[in-house]
């Protein structure tokens, strides 16, 4: 049988086809039985090392092409994606653990045992399943991945502290026999942690995933007697987290607090890149805080003067914001004369 080799044939209307030199009759049959779409998965097959009839046959056992090709490029046979299929393994799942390094029959016992296979891959080291990024993680094996899943450790959460923590099976185990999430569990010890102080956290009530992410900031990171002080005086570690992330100090985040300032509202204030004196102000003088961020934040970070005076002029952030983006050349002077002289001034108070 000939083959699509000569660029200037007639014949010769898909260059995928060319690369992989496909037959000009299966060429013809492809192009009856796949849409465009679909054909472009009929070539991942094909150059995945399926023959026509495979391809066709996966096609009409109504299998996905892409999750067929995708199985087939990471080594499966047509014979073992017809087998997984059978058993009732999703091919898209099956393609997964087999990206992932598990073997046909792994991929089989762990769905054999109840486990969910893409839950499975992901713990094995896919790192995701649109290849977002590269695998750059801790990758379990298959007895590992099956040992958490008897222990009922959930496999996503097993994953996660396996790939994004780097925590060893060991310490994983160790974390669910101590009743604790295992990802925040192995998140708080990354971020410094001992066992000791996370049950003492877990015994406190505090929510894990939010003191590691506090203890675990590259920039400002807190301390765990920062952590359980703040939390103390009735600050929510959400609220802290942020606002220690955003630059300011334990003492700093104190003070806003004794002084009536929700936490989180001044964690905004100082994401709108308004310092901590300047976040005292604004609330002494009695001012939004939504408001003054809103104006403090929008495009190139109005100075804290300006905000605070369109605040309590009473003007809407979002009027004033309007107006100096539709009149570039207005010095801030110049837009709130306008505003207070406007036609609309009435609507404000609606």
């Amino acid at each position: 049988m000939s083959e699509i080799t000569n660029p200037n044939s007639p014949l010769n209307t898909d260059a995928p086809a060319r690369a992989i030199r496909i037959s000009v009759l299966d060429h013809l049959r492809a192009r009856l039985v796949f849409a465009k779409h679909h054909y472009g998965y009929y070539l991942d097959a094909r150059k995945a090392g399926a023959t026509h009839a495979e391809a066709l046959e996966a096609h009409a056992n109504g299998m996905y092409l892409w999750d067929y090709a995708n199985a087939r490029k990471a080594g499966a046979t047509h014979a073992e994606v017809l087998e997984a299929r059978a058993d009732g393994v999703g091919v898209g799942h099956y393609a997964m653990a087999r990206e992932a390094g598990a073997t046909h029959a792994e991929a089989l016992e762990a769905h054999t045992n109840g486990v969910n296979v893409a839950r499975y891959a992901d713990a094995r080291g896919l790192a995701a399943i649109f290849r977002a990024r590269p695998a750059e993680c801790d990758s379990a094996s298959h007895a590992e991945a099956l040992e958490a899943h008897d222990r009922g450790i959930d496999l996503k959460r097993y994953a996660i502290a396996r790939k994004e923590h780097h925590a060893s099976h060991e310490v994983v185990l160790f974390g669910h026999a101590s009743g604790i999430d295992v990802a925040d569990y192995a998140h708080a010890l990354k971020a410094g942690a001992t066992h000791a102080e996370v049950l003492e956290i877990q015994a406190e009530g505090i929510a894990l995933r939010w003191y590691a992410e506090a203890r675990g900031n590259s920039f400002y990171p807190a301390s765990h007697a920062e952590v359980l002080e703040a939390c103390a005086e009735g600050i929510e570690v959400w609220d802290y987290r942020s606002a220690r992330a955003w630059g300011a100090t334990h003492a700093q985040v104190l003070e806003a607090h004794a002084k009536g300032i929700d936490v989180g509202e001044y964690a905004t204030a100082r994401s709108a890149f308004a310092s901590h004196a300047e976040v005292l102000d604004a609330h002494a003088k009695g001012v939004d805080l939504a408001e003054y961020c809103h104006v403090r934040h929008y495009e190139y970070s109005y100075p804290h003067e300006e905000a605070l005076e369109v605040c309590l002029k009473g003007i809407p952030s979002g009027n004033y914001t309007s107006e100096r983006r539709a009149r570039r050349d207005a010095t801030h002077a110049e837009v709130v004369e306008a505003l207070l002289a406007s036609a609309d001034r009435g609507d404000w108070e609606d």
